[in-house]
Formats: structure tokens, sequence, C-alpha cells
């Protein structure tokens, strides 16, 4: 399962049924900043159409994403999940 690099996140298929998983480390910040993305990318995760309820995905987040705009954190990650899937239709 190979991650889908961006500059601020990488996406990669999990190995769950369904969901989203994210992965944040310490060394992202405090737990204020740290809790404050993770509040980003659920909404963000929450908006995006899904095609596929049966698959789950990883989200790691890089340092760079804590302190980048909620649009620009937005397309990056809108960008890296249809990558994924076309990735994933390619492979089916």
């Amino acid at each position: 399962m190979p991650w889908t690099k961006g500059h601020l996140v990488w996406v990669r298929v999990g190995r769950e049924s369904t969901g989203v998983i994210l992965v944040l480390r310490k060394s992202l910040g405090s737990a204020v900043v740290r809790n404050r993305l993770k509040r980003r990318l659920r909404h963000i995760c929450r908006d995006l159409p899904r095609r596929s309820p049966t698959v789950s995905l990883v989200v790691f987040a890089q340092p760079a994403a804590a302190s980048v705009a909620f649009g620009q954190l937005r397309d990056e990650l809108t960008h890296l999940f249809s990558t994924l899937e076309a990735c994933s239709g390619e492979a089916k």
C-alpha cells in the first residue's frame, strides 16, 4: 500500500474495513495545534465524496499542514484523494 504524497499530507488505503484514520505526531506541535489540525482534517474528509464506503483511508499529516490556510489544506487533500482513487481504479 504505497503512500500518495503531497507537501502537507500523505494518504493511502487503510487495512480497516471503513473510516478515515488520522495520524498526527507530537512533532507537529502542542496538543492545541494537533487538535485544531485534526478537526480541520475531519471536516474536510466528511465533506469529500467517497465512492467506496468499504475502503478506509489513512491520512498522515506533515509539519507544514499545521500552519497553512484551511482552503490550501482542503485543495491538497481533495487532489490526493482523487489521485488515490484513480490509482485504485487502474489496479482493479
